[in-house]
């Protein structure tokens, strides 16, 4: 991980440092996304893709495992992760994954997908399209 300080401007802006754009191919204009995690007090910046972007919140067990059993069936249903952010509410009980997403419509089957999720340690869940 690369970490550089920089500063804001009198209108709360930051300039991402100039080896950062590059890394990531971001130009003047480029648009990104900015999320928020108020727990961890972090600003997060991401790239942004051109698919549809979808916001899936799962409530889940906090038992060893669940996490990468989910993110597996994600995976494998045409789910493409652009950033998420965890943390348990209860430790050992419950946990609160927050995913940014683009999702392949020709192979994931909504229906399906929710079917297999709370089968496997999802306690519910919501899609939202941002």
């Amino acid at each position: 991980m690369k970490i550089e300080k920089t500063r804001l401007d009198s209108k709360g802006r930051a300039v991402i440092p100039k080896p950062f754009r590059e890394a990531l191919g971001l130009r003047e204009g480029d648009p990104v996304f900015v999320s928020l995690n108020e727990r961890n007090q972090a600003i997060m910046i991401t790239q942004y893709s051109e698919s549809a972007v979808y916001q899936l919140t799962i409530c889940m067990g906090d038992a060893p495992g669940t996490l990468a059993k989910i993110a597996t069936i994600l995976f494998e249903n045409g789910v493409d992760l652009i950033a998420t952010e965890s943390h348990s509410t209860l430790r050992t009980k419950g946990a609160v994954w927050r995913i940014l997403c683009t999702i392949n419509r020709k192979k994931t089957n909504f229906a399906k997908l929710k079917k297999l999720l709370l089968r496997n340690g999802a306690n519910s869940l919501s899609f939202a399209r941002i």
